[in-house]
């Protein structure tokens, strides 16, 4: 038979103590809700889809916007697919949850579907802000004026072809003027665009400047082969 030795009083002093919930009704629980969505904000998302918001609606959904830090198009119910219904029923909205998911989500699904969307004055809208509030990719500012200029030799209705010709026109001058694209790599589509349609006044003016673009870059190289 062996005796040991007692062991020592354990030390309770910085001991855990659990909270019985049981017993502490003031116990309060708190919830992050940076990333929640009201049912009434969740009401006029679905309601984007379908239809033009008024303005004090779209206010709400972009004070909700600014509260978003992550998951934006989970907690808005944005796939790609529906990225066409938000563009058409209120561009606005779909230009600020574009923006807010190019800071930290891979858009590329979002980029295939809107270039491939038919080309209206709402999908220009969008495609023309986003250039001026952050770097595209050259590939895809490209491929879109592509579809632009495809989608206005393809328009069967006289009056359709010319209206959107028109806007085609005035979206390239805006994304000249802003330096947005590099006219000398589209310059033969753009000037065979405005040839097909010089007839049209927005036509005939972004051929001119296209041309007087060439002329100041033609004399430029010039001045400085002569130095």
């Amino acid at each position: 038979m062996f005796l040991s030795i007692a062991p020592p009083l354990m030390d309770f002093e910085d001991e855990l103590l659990w909270i019985n919930q049981l017993s502490n009704q003031n116990l309060t629980v708190l919830y992050d809700k940076s990333n929640y969505v009201t049912p009434n904000t969740k009401l006029l998302i679905e309601q984007a889809f379908i239809q033009p918001l008024s303005l004090q609606d779209q206010q709400i959904l972009f004070d909700d916007l600014q509260k978003q830090s992550r998951n934006i198009a989970h907690q808005y119910g944005l796939t790609p697919a529906k990225l066409p219904q938000l563009v058409e029923n209120n561009p606005l909205i779909s230009i600020e949850i574009l923006l807010r998911l190019m800071l930290n989500t891979d858009i590329t699904e979002y980029f295939n579907i809107l270039v491939n969307m038919d080309i209206t004055l709402h999908s220009m809208e969008v495609v023309n802000r986003l250039t001026t509030s952050c770097p595209l990719p050259t590939e895809f500012i490209h491929l879109y004026i592509s579809n632009c200029i495809s989608a206005c030799e393809t328009v069967k209705d006289k009056y359709m072809q010319s209206r959107l010709v028109r806007l085609v026109c005035v979206f390239l001058q805006s994304l000249i003027r802003n330096k947005i694209i590099n006219v000398k790599v589209l310059f033969i589509e753009i000037e065979a665009f405005c040839v097909g349609f010089s007839k049209i006044k927005e036509a005939a003016a972004l051929y001119r400047l296209i041309k007087h673009l060439e002329t100041g870059d033609t004399i430029q190289s010039a001045n400085s082969l002569t130095k």
